[in-house]
């Protein structure tokens, strides 16, 4: 289909909030011409997105992995012990919902109410969650929806160390759930749901549900792929009328920019993303008039706020070893042909209940210290708690979850099975920022992450490695710890990570933690590794803390949920859009992605950018005098041919 030079409606950015807005809107009117412009490839059919257990390969930056584009903190960070933060971002259509883990979380209730904006609680944007789910777990809550194009399940397998972490989570307080994501709940665990249909085991992308399903019945939605907007054209009356692109490439190609033009009847929409918006209002004109200058942009719109309060949710990880007989995808991941072999036939053959129809990450937790905990956290955290948590009790402090192998290189780990233990903290308190620093849009630009930059986001990073630790020490799997993915505590500590081989370990622990300490059979000669005392909390001294703190500042790295930086929020407290979205001093241009979050959201932030399209896609719509529609669902749950698109009608 070609492309043309003029459309109503140009939505820049196909991630999960542009392929919704798209979508959406070019669905609902036949006669509106719809252009989605995104930079990098075109996501359909690719067996890289749409089987669910190799996401791994997504994340790893080798040269060869081109679904995501890799900002460096453009100096090193003192908070990091001299690190640069790499902060990787979706580069395909469906945006992060192509590459991600696949996790499925949403904000609790007062993160929306925290926006302070008409419209944006979470009593009004419920009925939108609702309209994008296709819920396929059982649960007692009526906050889910069903009939929705965004798939929701459990996945082909459900491994059984999740029970084992669900199991031994109770064990140190943390209490069972069959739905923790019912936008209240704080405190609690369950098995850990996965934007995967469990009727064809594909991963749920954005792109697929919102995009293909619309150009595969209609003829006014037009796609341009491998294509970087790099500027909003406006009129004399800052009015916006169009945009230019350029050809995707190497972001260190400094090459002659060559744009090419589109015009826009109607709106402009950007929904570039966190790291992407900012820039391209910045080279259009709109953005901190001082910084323009300098870089001689002519300003359309002083509006320093743009750029600024980039927030992230932070992750680090540890690794145990568990008993041989447990089942994890670690041959799968070590490079273990036959077990490839196995898996990918196994895929090929029962999708909906292969291994590869899972990623692994089957079960999870939300948790809030007592008191007793809070006590020792320290007065940074504690007068953030005062004053962000203390009075909503529906917001977690740290995620975590588990994941049934060793998410590390293997070709570095001894022999055996693993678990990996995820700590995440959901509201850091630390801020970044991202500009420009030229007109031209290969320049890098310069990028601030600012992991911990707020010393109050130790502390709960730091608790919540000692509860994950619990849990796994707790597990009837355990069979030791891998060192070399814990803090380097001193060797006479008695928090020192105990990294036995796999053959102690079996001797030591011959029938599981649990079961060993129930039947009393620890008469190993082994005792240095304390048994005895094993299902006992670890004690810490100052000395431990710092070698834990140590190891966060080393390790600590982004969970890809990127916010904030064009903030919805009043313009003389450094607001960039307004309620309706619309950005400060220009007509027909609004930004409909998660830069404009004013503060963060405690969730894997797929569900919340899904939600801001939905929201964003009804503004639009309200603006141009159209209605949604919602088509009858087709078919349900029609098997998808092995190697064809899994389409489905948007509604």
């Amino acid at each position: 289909m070609g492309h043309p030079e003029e459309v109503d409606v140009i939505v820049c950015g196909g991630g999960p909030a542009g392929s919704v807005v798209a979508g959406r809107l070019a669905y609902a009117d036949p006669t509106l011409k719809v252009m989605l412009i995104e930079g990098g490839a075109n996501n359909r059919d690719d067996p890289w997105v749409y089987r669910p257990g190799i996401y791994v390969r997504n994340m790893q930056r080798d040269g060869i992995n081109d679904k995501a584009t890799f900002y460096v903190d453009t100096q090193k960070s003192s908070h990091l012990r001299g690190r640069r933060s790499i902060v990787p971002c979706a580069n395909i259509l469906g945006g992060g919902s192509s590459i991600n883990f696949q996790m499925y979380t949403r904000a609790s209730a007062s993160d929306w109410d925290d926006f302070k904006m008409e419209g944006w609680k979470a009593d009004d944007l419920l009925p939108l969650m609702k309209r994008l789910e296709n819920y396929q777990k059982p649960t007692n809550n009526d906050t889910h929806g069903y009939d929705g194009p965004i798939a929701i399940s459990n996945g082909g397998q459900v491994q059984p160390v999740a029970q084992d972490f669900l199991r031994a989570s109770h064990a140190i307080g943390v209490p069972f759930s069959d739905d923790i994501q019912d936008l209240k709940t704080a405190h609690g665990a369950e098995i850990w749901a996965k934007y995967i249909n469990r009727h064809t085991g594909r991963r749920s992308d954005a792109a697929t549900a919102y995009v293909h399903s619309v150009m595969d019945t209609q003829n006014n939605l037009f796609l341009r792929c491998n294509a970087r907007v790099s500027r909003v054209l406006f009129d004399a009356n800052n009015k916006a009328v169009g945009v230019t692109y350029v050809p995707s490439r190497n972001r260190a190609n400094n090459a002659d920019v060559v744009e090419t033009i589109v015009k826009a009847r109607k709106m402009v929409v950007l929904s570039s993303g966190t790291l992407g918006t900012p820039q391209i209002l910045e080279r259009s004109g709109v953005g901190n008039a001082e910084l323009l200058n300098k870089l001689n942009i002519p300003v359309v719109s002083d509006v320093p706020g743009v750029g600024e309060e980039y927030q992230d949710h932070y992750t680090t990880l540890s690794i145990y070893r568990v008993s041989n007989e447990t089942q994890t995808l670690d041959d799968f991941l070590r490079g273990d042909k036959d077990t490839q072999k196995e898996l990918f036939a196994e895929w090929e053959t029962s999708p909906e209940k292969a291994r590869l129809s899972s990623n692994a990450i089957d079960a999870g937790f939300k948790i809030r210290p007592t008191e007793a905990e809070l006590a020792e956290m320290g007065p940074e955290f504690n007068a953030l708690w005062d004053r962000y948590f203390k009075d909503k009790p529906d917001k977690p402090v740290m995620f975590g979850s588990i994941v049934g192998g060793a998410y590390a290189d293997h070709a570095l780990l001894p022999p055996g099975k693993y678990v990996t233990m995820f700590q995440y903290l959901e509201y850091p308190a630390s801020r970044g920022k991202i500009h420009v620093q030229s007109a031209n849009p290969y320049v890098e630009p310069f990028f601030d992450s600012g992991f911990m930059n707020n010393k109050a986001d130790f502390a709960p990073i730091r608790w919540s490695y000692k509860k994950t630790r619990e849990v796994a020490r707790r597990m009837d799997a355990f069979r030791g710890e891998l060192a070399s993915h814990h803090p380097r505590f001193h060797p006479d500590s008695p928090a020192a990570a105990r990294d036995i081989d796999l053959q102690t370990a079996k001797e030591l622990l011959p029938n599981g933690l649990t079961v060993g300490i129930h039947m009393g059979t620890w008469h190993s000669p082994s005792e240095a590794y304390d048994a005895a005392k094993v299902h006992e909390d670890i004690k810490y001294t100052a000395e431990d803390d710092q070698a834990i703190d140590d190891w966060i500042a080393d390790h600590v790295e982004t969970t890809w949920h990127s916010l904030g930086t064009c903030a919805m929020k009043p313009r003389a407290q450094g607001g960039v859009v307004d309620a309706r979205l619309n950005v400060y001093g220009t007509q027909n241009l609004k930004c409909v992605d998660l830069s404009i979050c004013p503060d963060n959201l405690g969730t894997n932030t797929y569900s919340s950018a899904l939600l801001v399209g939905e929201k964003g896609a009804d503004l639009v719509a309200e603006d141009l005098g159209l209605k949604l529609r919602f088509p009858h669902a087709p078919v349900p749950h029609a098997p998808v041919p092995i190697g064809k698109p899994a389409t489905q009608l948007v509604r």
